[in-house]
């Protein structure tokens, strides 16, 4: 069934597709075409599991989670995954606890809704939405996820985000470092260890296999913290995000990783967070923190 092909599709209108969908306890699969693309599970009219194109998977998050799982997945394209195998292969390993492996599928599921339903990007068109009923082949060590749960979650991480106006497309520099000495999280130094010459949130959360929101809130402490800044990107399209060297795409860094690390050092780059006025003007940036409360405001209203 086909919900809508029009011009004006915009991400609110997965919103509204989904209520409509979880108010009649629809069982199905509702398919988002665009960028990001996705698609949303449901089971009588809960959430069973979510994906998105911006969003790394259950197979990418697991893999990051135990080398052992390392090979899960490899042997096809990244979106032939037997997601439910592969889950029950952690869990029987002793890999992840039942109770770890819902966390982690709520964690991709809030990802997931949060880019499908939220335009964090100022270019993340829709080209259509479809719904297409079905029984459920999602086992029961999925969660069930009610759509208000998800919502919530979903805006109270998308207020947090409007303040770093960073969208996961936003490509970063490391910047000298301007104070003597900076205290990072140990997430926050497997983050800074990535950048290399400019990346986004995207292309890092997808290398480490990491969670996306996770990924942007920890840019957007490091640019705060001066040690990294946005890259002006021209008409032309965004700078590739690709830095060579970095590994295989599960993200380890080679890197230290301390709980707290205190540096005095300059981190390896020549940039600074003034040589990019303007960044906010390219393609592949966030809207303002202005037009995204608004946004959430009038998403809240549809609920």
């Amino acid at each position: 069934m086909v919900v809508a092909t029009q011009e004006e599709l915009g991400r609110p209108q997965v919103m509204t597709a989904l209520d409509d969908l979880v108010t009649r306890e629809a069982s199905g699969v509702l398919d988002v075409t665009g960028s990001p693309s996705g698609a949303v599970y449901l089971d009588g009219g809960r959430i069973a599991f979510a994906r998105a194109s911006w969003v790394p998977g259950l197979a990418a998050r697991l893999r990051a989670i135990s080398p052992a799982l390392d090979g899960l997945g490899e042997t096809g394209d990244a979106d032939d995954f037997d997601d439910a195998a592969v889950a029950r292969l952690a869990v029987q390993g002793g890999y992840l606890t039942p109770a770890g492996l819902h966390g982690l599928i709520r964690s991709i599921v809030v990802d997931a809704f949060l880019v499908l339903t939220i335009p964090l990007a100022a270019d993340s068109p829709v080209a259509a939405i479809r719904f297409t009923s079905t029984r459920t082949y999602w086992p029961e060590t999925f969660p069930r996820l009610g759509i208000d749960l998800v919502r919530e979650e979903a805006f109270r991480r998308a207020a947090r985000l409007a303040e770093h106006g960073l969208a996961p497309t936003t490509a970063v520099a490391l910047c000298d470092l301007r104070e003597p000495s900076a205290v990072l999280t140990r997430e926050q130094w497997a983050v800074a260890c990535r950048i290399g010459a400019h990346a986004s949130a995207l292309d890092l959360a997808a290398r480490r296999g990491a969670a996306l929101i996770d990924t942007l809130e920890c840019l957007g402490s490091l640019t705060r913290a001066g040690l990294c800044a946005p890259v002006r990107v021209s008409g032309h399209g965004q700078p590739p995000t690709r830095v060579s060297g970095q590994g295989r795409r599960t993200g380890r860094s080679s890197q230290p990783a301390p709980t707290q690390w205190q540096t005095t050092r300059r981190l390896p780059t020549r940039h600074t967070a003034q040589d990019y006025p303007g960044w906010t003007d390219g393609p592949g940036q966030a809207p303002s923190v202005e037009i995204l409360r608004q946004v959430l405001n009038g998403l809240k209203k549809l609920s």
